[in-house]
């Protein structure tokens, strides 16, 4: 048994399960997200919503999926005060979560939001709008929950602006997770020009979302790698708004996305200049001092024996871990990161999240977790 499972045991031991539910359970990243919490040692799954019937049972196998409450949208906040629920996951769209969000806290539930919906806070309410205009394509109905939301990137968020009464947190978005891990310790130590920065970053097509669309279909993106978005992907000012909080950089990626032809996973090839007194010990002291206590994200140098095994895809995916590997070539500094776009892009993270909100160790739950190879 390890650490994490010995404390995980002895918090369920000393206290009640955590009442939770998951609005938007028939998704790709909802369904991930309730195998998940089946399974957590201080999560109570109650109930489970989505916009047309439907049986968990029908999906996964777990025994206990029997037991959750099937029930459509429309009965959320009833559900909600009636059961006694502490914290709603919004596996949602965006304008979905909008409408949501609002009423949850109001009715005291902590809101973990998987969506776009709070990720990208303007200078004020006006700007706010505008920004989710520009890269959502709507009206923000909310701008005065976005200022309020935390962005739940794990490890990189901050306990000191912990708000009073029910917590709002906005899960990362895929891309901006598997490129934030990457890059911001090194911004944080100012060991590359952010002004020379190259991201090309590729997903599986479950990272869509679970919808009919022609354009997703196996005989349209066989063969194919399909640049998609470019230079308009949602995730881009997210990620230099990140950058900038958490690394102290603001800088404009070349940033490009594209749909590969397998279900899950993500692969960020980053290229950056690195700056003049950088070398291989400064990075690998960067990477150190930001991961080195933690249990979901592995780091390597390409030039080290069997660090090549970073760099395989079907080794992350099926799990919570962020896989980092990089090697500097005169001056030039080569960085690969990869993560399951449902998991530690979408569930896991929002896992983890829930995790930090009831003050367990960000793995609980996740540690044992294995590709699917």
């Amino acid at each position: 048994m390890t650490v994490t499972q010995k404390s995980a045991k002895q918090a369920s031991q000393g206290r009640a399960k955590v009442r939770v539910a998951v609005v938007g359970a028939r998704g790709y990243a909802g369904l991930e997200l309730t195998r998940l919490l089946l399974k957590h040692p201080m999560a109570n799954l109650v109930s489970c919503f989505a916009t047309s019937s439907f049986q968990l049972s029908d999906s996964l196998g777990e025994r206990r999926a029997r037991d959750v409450r099937c029930l459509s949208i429309e009965a959320l906040d009833a559900e909600v005060s009636a059961q006694g629920i502490e914290v709603v996951f919004l596996a949602t769209p965006a304008e979905t979560s909008v409408q949501l969000a609002p009423r949850l806290l109001s009715l005291g539930a902590h809101v973990i939001d998987l969506s776009g919906a709070f990720r990208l806070p303007g200078r004020n309410p006006t700007g706010c709008i505008e920004m989710y205009e520009k890269w959502y394509g709507f009206a923000h109905a909310a701008p005065e929950l976005v200022a309020r939301a935390e962005y739940g990137l794990v490890p990189w968020y901050s306990e000191n602006e912990r708000p009073e009464g029910p917590r709002l947190v906005a899960n990362p978005g895929c891309f901006a997770t598997a490129v934030l891990m990457a890059v911001l310790p090194l911004f944080k130590n100012g060991l590359i020009d952010a002004s020379s920065l190259v991201i090309d970053a590729k997903s599986g097509t479950t990272g869509a979302g679970r919808k009919a669309e022609e354009r997703l279909l196996h005989a349209e993106v066989d063969g194919l790698c399909l640049p998609y978005r470019i230079g308009r992907h949602q995730h881009e000012p997210e990620i230099q708004q990140a950058a900038q909080t958490f690394g102290g950089v603001a800088f404009q990626p070349f940033f490009t996305t594209h749909l590969l032809n397998v279900r899950r996973g993500i692969v960020a090839s980053i290229y950056a200049k690195c700056a003049t007194e950088t070398d291989g010990r400064a990075v690998e002291q960067a990477f150190e001092g930001a991961y080195g206590s933690s249990a979901l994200v592995e780091v390597a140098c390409l030039d080290e024996a069997g660090a090549d095994k970073l760099l395989n895809l079907r080794r992350v995916v099926g799990t919570p871990r962020t896989q980092i590997a990089w090697r500097i070539v005169d001056g030039r500094l080569y960085l690969f990161s990869l993560i399951d776009n449902l998991l530690k892009g979408a569930a896991s993270q929002a896992v983890e999240n829930f995790n930090r909100v009831i003050s367990c160790a960000a793995e609980t739950g996740l540690e044992e977790m294995e590709g699917l190879l």
